[in-house]
């Protein structure tokens, strides 16, 4: 199996913008899709973590890919979230993504209920036996509560439809020796505050809460290392994105983050679904304190 030649490059997992109703804002949606666009992006990521996909019921998450995945996937690559903890639901969510014109969905492990190695194997190997779409096997132990572990990841990866990996441990090991050992797998960075360290190592691209906010500086970042070489202008990027990228993995509110910024670049990320709530007075001072919008542009 050739390495899939679709997925690489910077996704900006995009923010779904919720009126103050909690309903859909469809136009702000298309317009922070046009501006990521507009910016060179090649690639985007719809209902991640970041697009609040657990707060989104499974007609909702339908409705919203019918709605955005045919408005951009002739411009862009577009991976959909289908993250659920029941198979059978993933697979109705993939089938949905691949009808709307998807390139890949990203699934993660089933998350609470901490299951065992061979469970996460079986609950890959039923979704790929099932769907016709490249999935994006998401190892996050922080939002799953469980590991992806050598051994599985070695099944796992054998599995026809597992093309792709987004990698979130943090663990630079793990991801270094996918690289040397899973020569056709599409290997992408998960964690935004070592991006630099992914690429140095081989990374294929990005899924990347920050590209929300400095697509160009992502991209670059990603060009200097991998394509020109260019280590001395690579850490000057890193240098300028690294405070966004330290908040974005630090706070307990990132995608209320990136919804403030956006609004501070003219664009609307909207308001966020119950349980989260709205940023406070105080949150907004210590992003404004410690983010300079100029560093990202």
């Amino acid at each position: 199996m050739s390495k899939n030649n679709r997925i690489k490059g910077i996704y900006p997992v995009a923010v779904t913008p919720f009126k103050q109703d909690g309903s859909f804002d469809i136009k702000s949606a298309k317009a922070n899709l046009d501006y990521l666009i507009d910016s060179g992006i090649k690639g985007i990521c719809i209902l991640g973590a970041t697009g609040e996909y657990m707060s989104v019921t499974n007609e909702e998450h339908k409705a919203y890919v019918k709605e955005i995945v045919p408005y951009i996937c002739e411009r862009v690559s577009v991976i959909v979230g289908a993250t659920r903890e029941r198979p059978d639901e993933v697979i109705d969510l993939i089938k949905n993504a691949k009808k709307y014109g998807a390139d890949a969905a990203m699934v993660l492990p089933p998350y609470y209920c901490h299951p065992g190695q061979d469970e996460i194997y079986m609950h890959y190997k039923y979704i790929n036996d099932s769907v016709d779409l490249p999935l994006v096997i998401y190892n996050n132990p922080g939002s799953a509560g469980v590991e992806i572990e050598e051994d599985t990841y070695d099944r796992v990866l054998k599995l026809p439809n597992a093309q792709v990996v987004k990698e979130s441990t943090g663990d630079i090991k793990v991801f270094t020796r996918l690289m040397l050992e899973k020569q056709d797998t599409v290997l992408l960075c998960g964690c935004d505050n070592m991006a630099y360290e992914y690429f140095a190592v081989g990374a294929d691209g990005w899924i990347s809460m920050a590209a929300n906010i400095a697509p160009k500086k992502c991209m670059d970042l990603l060009t200097s290392i991998k394509t020109d070489k260019n280590i001395t202008r690579a850490k000057e990027l890193y240098r300028d994105i690294i405070p966004l990228l330290n908040i974005l993995e630090s706070v307990s509110y990132p995608v209320q983050t990136i919804k403030y910024l956006l609004s501070k670049k003219g664009l609307n990320g909207g308001y966020v679904r119950k349980p989260r709530i709205e940023l406070t007075q105080e949150e907004k001072n210590y992003i404004d304190t410690n983010i300079d919008l100029k560093n990202l542009y």
